[in-house]
């Protein structure tokens, strides 16, 4: 029968629903549902919102790495510690550091050091792009034992220890002092 024909009692009949209906409304809102948990799951994550003091895991220093994620300064994994965040355009204070240069909506640097502490022993530290792994200073694989760290800008301060390396740093002013096999 037609719609808005009278059926046989003399109503007449409502035109049929749909019952895919919902799915107009549904689909919109879980695009925008799953679109802004992948973004703040990103944000805090990744090193859109990371500031200096922060620390991050780097498994790569390349262009065709992974991005670094954020990582509790304290966990294994934790290998950098970002002393700077400047601008797209800015350089990063005088110093050794490490950097990694984001592009996008806002282009920023990250001016990195390593995370570590006097005693540490370090995997992949003499490499170009290999990012430092914290390993067992009696591990054959090590190629850096951290023999001094000190508060202060100043390669003097590894005078009289088996440093063969000198990292400094103007912010936060350190100084590294690094025992490598070469």
């Amino acid at each position: 029968m037609p719609v808005g024909q009278p059926d046989v009692f003399g109503q007449p009949s409502a035109p049929k629903k749909s019952k895919l209906r919902w799915l107009r409304f549904a689909i919109p809102v879980l695009v925008v549902v799953i679109g802004g948990g992948l973004f703040l799951f990103n944000h805090f994550t990744g090193t859109g919102s990371a500031q200096a003091g922060e620390c991050l895991s780097v498994t790569e220093f390349s262009r065709t790495a992974d991005e670094p994620k954020k990582a509790d300064c304290g966990a294994q994994e934790a290998n950098v510690k970002i002393a700077a965040r400047v601008g797209g355009g800015e350089s990063c204070p005088e110093g050794g550091y490490d950097s990694i240069s984001m592009s996008g909506r806002i282009s920023y640097t990250l001016c990195l050091m390593p995370n570590v502490k006097q005693g540490d022993c370090l995997k992949g530290y003499t490499s170009k792009t290999a990012g430092y792994q914290k390993v067992s200073c009696t591990d054959p694989a090590k190629d850096a034992e951290l023999v001094k760290i000190a508060n202060v800008s100043d390669e003097a301060t590894c005078e009289g220890t088996e440093a063969k390396r000198v990292a400094t740093y103007s912010t936060p002013p350190t100084t590294i002092c690094i025992k490598t096999a070469e």
